[in-house]
Parts: C-alpha cells; sequence; structure tokens
C-alpha cells in the first residue's frame, strides 16, 4: 500500500531506459513543478540528453556501466521484487502527493516491459492519478469513468479506443471520423482502432468502464 502525501499540483516525470529524442527531451524540460524520477537505467538517458533527475530508483540491473557517483537521491532496490523499476518510481510520485504523470522511455524493447508500464497507468487510476506514456511513436493513457478532450496534433493522426477490462459502456468519440453514439466496446475484439481527429479537439468519454486510448503517429 502507498502511503500517500497531500496532493501535489506538479507532474511526475519517470524516464525509463529506451532511447528519447531531442523533442521528448525539450518536453521534459519544459513541465514546470516537476519531480523528475529515473527508472534504473533511465538515469543513463537522463545524463545522455542533459536532464538532471531529483532520484534514480531501482536494482541497476540495466546500466550499461554504474556511474561513480549519481546525480540526485539514488534509491537502490533487490533484482528479485515483485515491482518493475517503472512500478517503483510511480509509487514513489503517489507517496509524494503527485496525481499528474508523465513516462517517457517506457515503450518499445522488451514487449513484456512496455506492457507492464501499460499496466502502471491501470495502477494510478485507484489512486486518483492519471498518465501519459509519451514516446517518438505513441502517446498512451486509461480513461476511467470520465471524459477526457485531445487536440489535434498533426504528430499522432491516428486515435485509437479499446476496453482496457471486459467492457466498457456508453463509449462517444465526438469529433473523431467515426463517432459512435453511446457505444459499447469489449476487450476481445479491436473496434475502436485506426479512428482519428477530424476538427481542433475529439473529447473521448465513458460511462462505465476503463479505456486504453492510443494516440499514434
Amino acid at each position: 500500500m502507498v502511503e500517500q502525501q497531500a496532493p501535489h499540483d506538479g507532474i511526475c516525470i519517470v524516464l525509463g531506459a529506451m532511447p528519447i529524442t531531442a523533442e521528448d527531451a525539450d518536453e521534459i524540460r519544459a513541465v514546470e513543478n516537476q519531480l523528475l524520477i529515473c527508472a534504473d537505467a533511465g538515469y543513463e538517458v537522463a545524463v545522455a540528453n542533459g536532464l538532471i533527475p531529483t532520484m534514480t530508483i531501482g536494482d541497476l540491473d540495466s546500466f550499461s556501466s554504474l556511474p561513480e557517483r549519481f546525480l540526485g537521491v539514488l534509491q537502490k532496490h533487490p533484482v528479485e521484487k515483485d515491482d518493475t523499476d517503472t512500478m517503483l518510481a510511480a509509487k514513489e510520485g503517489l507517496a509524494r502527493g503527485y496525481r499528474q504523470f508523465l513516462f517517457f522511455g517506457s515503450l518499445g524493447g522488451r514487449l513484456d516491459h512496455t506492457y507492464a508500464n501499460i499496466v502502471t497507468l491501470r495502477y494510478l487510476l485507484d489512486f486518483g492519478a492519471t498518465g501519459w506514456i509519451v514516446s517518438k511513436e505513441n502517446r498512451v493513457t486509461m480513461l476511467k469513468n470520465g471524459s477526457l478532450t485531445l487536440g489535434q496534433d498533426a504528430r499522432y493522426p491516428h486515435l485509437s479506443v479499446f476496453s482496457y477490462e471486459a467492457t466498457a459502456s456508453g463509449v462517444v468519440v465526438d469529433g473523431g471520423k467515426y463517432t459512435p453514439v453511446s457505444h459499447s466496446l469489449y476487450n476481445n475484439f479491436p473496434l475502436g482502432v485506426s479512428n482519428s481527429i477530424v476538427g481542433q479537439t475529439a473529447t473521448v468519454r465513458v460511462d462505465d468502464g476503463i479505456l486504453l486510448i492510443i494516440l499514434a503517429r
């Protein structure tokens, strides 16, 4: 169980070990009031891009070589543990009161690690928190029993919406090329794949359920 401080209005950025672009690094730098946590070898990604982490969390098993000295706080964990390094970083952010998360360097490479990072988005929902996983190719988030307005972004023209659990009911994509009205989505059929935003914005809504939302290049 995560022991939580009072809610924090800043953004917790978790940096994984996958390479990021210069554009990603600029986006990270532009975030005000941030907590930057490196998940294990995400530290190497931070240093390579001139980013200064607040802390590094992990078992240190994926470094190419360990630095003599870490910038920021180092929180070392055993290799054999239940939490992934990304989950440890998310729990740290939650414990500090953060309710908005951005994950960079967390898509690609090993599929099991990518999926574990997506599952972390689901974990955040249980604490009233939300997160986006950001990469050059995709932006990924989850939505539970509510609505989310998305702006048109030429870098990510494709919008896909999936039910993360068995059923998501009352699903609407207002402003999408395909706009189902109070539709149900099921996790055994990919009906919501490859939509797009046709105007300046689109609003995704789900009355009952959890949606996995993917913006793709």
